[in-house]
């Protein structure tokens, strides 16, 4: 057997078992798991929130423009 031959490893070699990965810092976790710990969740829920609240501003921005484009546009005709 020459040397390149002994360098490959046979898939069957290598197991795997079943397992995710932390939505925040990307660790193997236990299949089944979201986040690998109170920290990860606290943060993901912080961020979750954040998001939220952004969204809720832009809606509230563009509600804004339109009524006053509407009034803009009724004083304007």
């Amino acid at each position: 057997m020459s040397t390149s031959e002994k360098k490959k490893k046979d898939p069957k070699d290598f197991y795997i078992p079943p397992h995710s990965h932390c939505k925040v810092c990307g660790k193997a976790i236990p299949e089944g798991q979201i986040y690998c710990s109170k920290e990860c969740r606290d943060k993901d829920l912080n961020q979750q929130k954040k998001e939220k609240n952004t969204l809720w501003v832009i809606y509230g921005v563009f509600i804004a423009m339109l009524v006053i484009l509407l009034v803009v546009s009724y004083f304007f005709k």
